[in-house]
């Protein structure tokens, strides 16, 4: 396929950092590990500041030692905890020289899945804000995970994805229904679209019902395009949702009871730039769930 799928002989790759939200991020990344059988490869960033800053004198050789026992205690941690939680895997680690970015780039290449807290601190600190996040997202070899701090699972059952009707759709759609098999988990399917000023995030005005032709040509359009992948996956169940929402609004309130957000790099029309600017940020800081970025090329 076109999307920069699961490489399966791959491991999971988790960056850490020490803060709360990694930790979170080695949690899930374990249980994902188990249902995969994955190996777990953690990773913790060595990145020495800028050189002219004025507390430069500070960083030598002692600082770097400091680095190097802090990679130590985090990752040992670390792998105590997936250790504890799925004791069958298998878990690698390593404290590689080099900015967030570069790190977790290298280690996508040979990776099955790249995993990282909401926020971080140190090596990956705010690792979804600006330039490392879009770089990481953009240019990763293989999907994407982003994981929030704990919430209750107990009700979370879905998978949730959006189409476009593009192409690129249709990539993310199958990892979706990958997902959905894996877990054996049902699968809802969103298509939404929206007014480009009407719908601004600063407003919320009301808007009268679609006219039912309307709809049902967008139904057709759903079923026809889920129709092809519900015969290869006649295991996952699907549920088709149509609405004249913002996508943000429109992934969100249908991601309340999903275990799992599915989004693409890039598509057309309603969800034009998903991974670019306001509409990424706000899913993958917003969502309830863990969000998979399925990388397109």
């Amino acid at each position: 396929m076109n999307a920069r799928g699961y490489q399966h002989d791959g491991p999971i790759v988790v960056g850490i950092d020490g803060s709360p939200e990694a930790l979170e991020a080695v949690r899930w990344a374990a249980r994902e590990a188990a249902i995969r059988d994955r190996p777990v490869n953690l990773v913790y960033a060595k990145e020495w500041p800028v050189a002219g800053l004025p507390m430069w004198p500070v960083w030598n050789a002692e600082f770097g030692k400091s680095l190097d026992e802090a990679a130590v205690s985090l990752l040992s941690a670390a792998k105590a905890t997936i250790s504890e939680l799925a004791p069958e895997v298998t878990v690698i680690s390593e404290s590689v020289e080099g900015t967030a970015s570069s790190v977790l780039l290298t280690a996508a290449e040979k990776a099955n899945l790249v995993v990282l807290g909401r926020r971080g601190t140190g090596g990956f600190g705010n690792i979804l804000i600006g330039s490392t996040a879009v770089h990481v997202t953009r240019h990763a070899a293989c999907p994407t995970a982003v994981v929030p701090l704990p919430h209750d699972q107990s009700k979370r059952d879905w998978i949730v994805t959006g189409i476009d009707g593009s192409a690129h759709s249709q990539d993310t759609l199958e990892l979706a229904f990958q997902e959905s098999s894996l877990r054996r988990a049902p699968l809802r399917v969103v298509r939404a679209w929206s007014h480009p000023v009407l719908d601004a995030p600063a407003l919320d005005l009301p808007f009268p019902p679609l006219p039912e032709d309307l709809v049902a040509e967008q139904e057709r359009v759903v079923g026809e395009t889920v129709a092809g992948w519900s015969e290869k996956y006649p295991d996952v169940h699907v549920e088709r949702v149509v609405v004249k929402r913002h996508v943000v609004r429109a992934l969100l309130e249908n991601s309340h009871d999903a275990q799992l957000l599915i989004v693409g790099a890039r598509g057309e029309g309603g969800f034009a730039g998903l991974l670019l600017g306001s509409v990424s940020e706000a899913l993958v800081r917003h969502a309830e769930c863990p969000v998979i970025v399925g990388r397109i090329q």
